[in-house]
């Protein structure tokens, strides 16, 4: 048998179809593995911008819903309307009745004010505490909020007039 003889083929020879095999799969494998790579952190950083779009749309329901509360000047301590996962804020608008509110139910972040409601989805906790300056007049509150499988996120809004006058002492 002479195997250097030129052979008029009409195919591939298993071996040969074995190195065409061998191959692709060298070269394939790290190109599946950066592909795949590359769609978990194109999906993470979606997930991450989605989160971040989510925050500031949170803060500024917050914010602009706080410095609606109008605290008259002789007034210096408020006191929160606290419940489970809620709280309630007087003198919004100027009207010691009209109380805005911020709840978590069912893993909903809610807030409500008389002009409107807005809610946020997969929240499982709620904490709040009364800013004050150095005279402890009341000027603001910070509002921490829990989101499932995220970290916490701390808000420091501050309340119209005198409160926001005096938050930017801090």
């Amino acid at each position: 048998m002479n195997f250097l003889k030129i052979r008029n083929n009409e195919g591939f020879t298993l071996i040969e179809t074995l190195i065409a095999i061998t191959l692709v799969s060298l070269i394939g494998i790290p190109v599946f593995m950066v592909t795949s790579d590359t769609v978990s952190f194109t999906n993470k950083v979606k997930d991450l911008n989605r989160w971040n779009k989510e925050l500031i749309q949170l803060e500024r329901v917050l914010r602009k819903s706080v410095s609606e509360v109008q605290i008259p000047f002789w007034i210096s301590d408020i006191e929160l309307t606290k419940e489970t996962g809620a709280m309630s804020v007087p003198y919004w608008n100027s009207d010691v009745s009209s109380l805005p509110k911020i709840e978590i139910e069912d893993t909903v972040l809610k807030i409500t004010t008389s002009e409107r409601s807005t809610v946020f989805n997969g929240y499982d906790g709620l904490e709040f505490d009364i800013l004050k300056d150095s005279q402890s007049r009341t000027i603001g509150l910070s509002i921490k909020v829990k989101k499932i499988k995220r970290d916490d996120m701390e808000f420091q809004c501050a309340f119209r007039s005198i409160g926001r006058d005096l938050f930017n002492e801090k």
